[in-house]
């Protein structure tokens, strides 16, 4: 029972049923850089594929969701398994160089043939994502992009703060002025139970030790994700995986 395997069991086969979660949610498992730049929405490698046709349903009924992080592990495998099964999924990632980027690239590629685009793009960039929700209508937004590591944060911090932090909340600006606002599943991580010796973790710990800065910005996520539910009704449900 892997990753992936519970990934789709919380997310595809609960998450985005037809009964969803409460209003705000944590659900556990196991445990880019700013700077826009001009953003193609169709495809020059797969004929007729665009962030358009990408975001369309294939079956009635079938949501309409933004996968970012796409580039990523889950972001690919997710974003494929919700395609597979009707959904219209745009991605969209801004292919950072933590780990490979021709591995992220292949990834985009192979997401290609399965008819999702993934739009090379920064959380931080307002205008694209305000052009995305405009061009697709999101039912539902999975939040999967992040600077993800511990030990690199401490080599790099700002890139967590900028993307963790300030892309998390430039992504619920956009989302919050949509009505009725796409419902926002986003990963947070089991990091934050931190420096917690009670286990087996819960969901109801107490989790304000944090043992890395990486730690720190899903936590803010999660209190992020709980203030633009309260002020705005933005229904959110964070993954500790």
């Amino acid at each position: 029972f892997g990753l992936f395997s519970f990934f789709y069991f919380v997310f595809v086969g609960q998450i985005l049923d037809a009964n969803p979660l409460p209003q705000t949610s944590l659900m556990q498992g196991f445990a880019g850089s700013t700077g826009h730049k001009i953003v193609s929405w169709s495809s020059a490698r797969t004929s007729g594929l665009t962030a358009e046709s990408s975001c369309r349903p294939t079956v009635n009924g079938g949501k309409t969701v933004l996968v970012t992080g796409t580039g990523g592990f889950v972001g690919f495998h997710a974003a494929v398994a919700l395609r597979k099964r009707g959904d219209g999924v745009l991605g969209l990632d801004n292919f950072n160089s933590y780990y490979p980027v021709s591995l992220k690239r292949a990834r985009a590629a192979e997401l290609e043939k399965a008819g999702v685009f993934t739009l090379d793009a920064d959380l931080n960039d307002a205008e694209t994502l305000n052009k995305a929700l405009d061009l697709c209508g999101f039912s539902h937004v999975l939040n999967l992009a992040a600077q993800a590591g511990v030990r690199y944060a401490t080599k790099d911090p700002d890139s967590y703060v900028a993307s963790n932090v300030a892309g998390f909340t430039t992504l619920l600006e956009v989302v919050k002025t949509r009505t009725p606002p796409p419902r926002m599943v986003y990963a947070s991580s089991s990091s934050v139970y931190g420096l917690n010796t009670k286990v087996p973790f819960s969901e109801n710990d107490i989790v304000d030790r944090p043992a890395s800065l990486y730690a720190a910005t899903k936590k803010s996520n999660e209190m992020l994700a709980h203030t633009y539910n309260h002020i705005y009704g933005i229904a959110t449900t964070g993954l500790r995986f």
